[in-house]
């Protein structure tokens, strides 16, 4: 079963996500604290993450650049943002994000881009 991490500050949209992730067969974890991403990736080997750009306490972009920079297994990552963030989501592909998804967005959107992701990085996820 494949395994998705998401990084999401709004209750109900992760809930959202998670709900649809599910009923199409993956795995959904969360990481119960951000500074512990590194080693909770390193952990549970997901194939993907999911991060929204704005976190509460941490920004998805600082993520994204740490994960980028110290995790050295393949990782596919949708970012998820309010399209007027447009310095941050370039900024997130200059970090090699796979695909970025505005909000708001139609459920089976997500569920398009996260399997195409991981088509795509079908060698290096499995």
């Amino acid at each position: 079963m494949k395994k998705i991490v998401i990084l999401e500050s709004e209750e109900i949209l992760l809930s959202a996500i998670e709900f649809r992730l599910k009923k199409q067969g993956y795995q959904v974890l969360y990481c119960p604290k951000l500074s512990d991403i590194l080693h909770f990736i390193s952990v549970e080997k997901p194939n993907m993450l999911i991060v929204d750009l704005d976190m509460k306490k941490k920004t998805g972009l600082a993520i994204i650049e740490k994960l980028r920079k110290e995790y050295t297994s393949p990782l596919g990552i949708l970012l998820v943002a309010d399209p007027e963030e447009e310095e941050s989501i370039l900024a997130a592909f200059d970090l090699n994000v796979d695909d970025f998804l505005p909000k708001p967005f139609k459920p089976a959107e997500l569920i398009l881009r996260a399997r195409r992701i991981m088509n795509n990085n079908l060698i290096n996820l499995t």
